[in-house]
């Protein structure tokens, strides 16, 4: 098959539909039968002075280049069967699509959203889900959603789960990698990792809140790490950190590359992720496959994903999450078994497994336009 897979969303630095979008699109070129065909976004040549020196490049912007250019880039492909993995598709291809959805809270939670993103992308979502072959969502809760949110036929959802890529793996206390990542960060003293975007939707405020209280109850030589690009409202989000006393406390480090990011997170004592919802969550089984224990929420798609490998606590409860965060710190043995549970459970998603699902719906899909 020739394969057209949208890349719009590797643009550095990348989020989670990124990570899904790179490995994704690496474990499909090593089927030697088959060619991927990146669809890169647009651009043009706008005038800017005078002869051709004076030209600049612009960026078309993505819907517009989605739904009008992207078609014309296909059929100069000659695609048999299009991937759209961001969510939205275009309304009309010249050969079969396949849209991978990751959730719904643009229906679901419509207030963690900027607004111009809910008005620009409910409409399209819907439609294109309609026109596509197939739709694979990231989880069954995922699929569930689709079907009592958007009335998408449940035959036509295939779940394919996302996966730790293989760099992220427990790694030996005399690694030189560890060393070098706690010099470059000036990491002193242990700490509780979270690993996200910034922005209402992880819950980060009722975080800073249980991590004060913490550290109240006798655990005041930890730091909260906070890794991850700036989103929507993160400004609201990390203002609180003033507000609590936790100045130093709490350090944002922003974008870590993938190599740091392997090794923050076997440094780390634990992972905190008591997200209000998520269509999958691959911070989470990240961390469980580097021997980090989870702290974590069971809403969405959280509990499915983690199964009985991480400690689960109520996200809107700040004692909850602080009494979540003491169990793995203080009890030795909870965080041993929390450890071995994440690597098993972390062993179950792959990312040539996922691949091999997704190659399998485009043959279907190609196989019902025939």
């Amino acid at each position: 098959m020739r394969i057209g897979f949208d890349v719009s969303a590797l643009r550095a630095p990348h989020g989670g539909v990124g990570t899904y979008t790179a490995n994704l699109l690496q474990q499909l070129r090593r089927f030697p039968q088959d060619e991927v065909v990146p669809l890169v976004q647009s651009s043009v040549r706008v005038p800017f002075g005078r002869g051709r020196r004076g030209e600049r490049r612009l960026q078309v912007n993505k819907t517009l280049w989605m739904q009008t250019l992207l078609p014309w880039q296909l059929a100069q492909a000659g695609a048999d069967v299009c991937h759209f993995t961001n969510n939205v598709a275009a309304c009309w291809t010249p050969c079969p699509s396949v849209v991978t959805i990751h959730d719904t809270t643009l229906w679901l939670f419509p207030g963690y959203h900027p607004r111009r993103r809910v008005l620009a992308m409910r409409p399209l979502i819907p439609v294109g889900a309609r026109r596509a072959k197939a739709v694979i969502a990231v989880s069954a809760t995922t699929k569930r959603d689709l079907v009592r949110t958007l009335g998408v036929p449940e035959h036509k959802i295939h779940v394919i789960y996302e996966a730790p890529a293989p760099h992220f793996q427990r790694l030996a206390a005399t690694d030189p990698a560890l060393d070098v990542v706690r010099r470059r960060y000036r990491l002193e003293r242990p700490f509780v990792l979270y690993v996200g975007t910034i922005e209402p939707r992880k819950n980060l405020r009722r975080l800073f809140e249980a991590f004060a209280l913490l550290r109240r109850c006798g655990f005041g030589s930890y730091d909260l790490l906070l890794v991850g690009n700036r989103g929507w409202h993160d400004a609201d989000v990390l203002a609180s950190i003033e507000r609590l006393g936790l100045r130093g406390a709490v350090r944002v480090l922003g974008y870590a590359p993938n190599d740091d990011l392997v090794a923050l997170y076997n440094l780390a004592e634990a992972l905190a992720f008591p997200s209000l919802y998520e269509g999958f969550g691959l911070p989470v089984v990240e961390a469980m496959a580097c021997g980090t224990p989870v702290v974590t929420s069971p809403n969405g798609s959280l509990g499915e994903i983690v199964g009985q490998a991480a400690e689960l606590v109520d996200p809107t409860q700040v004692e909850g999450i602080a009494a979540g965060l003491r169990r793995v710190l203080s009890d030795r043995q909870r965080h041993a078994e929390l450890q071995a549970a994440g690597l098993r459970r972390a062993a179950e998603f792959s990312w040539a497994g996922a691949a091999e699902q997704t190659r399998r719906v485009y043959q279907a899909a190609v196989t019902a336009a025939c």
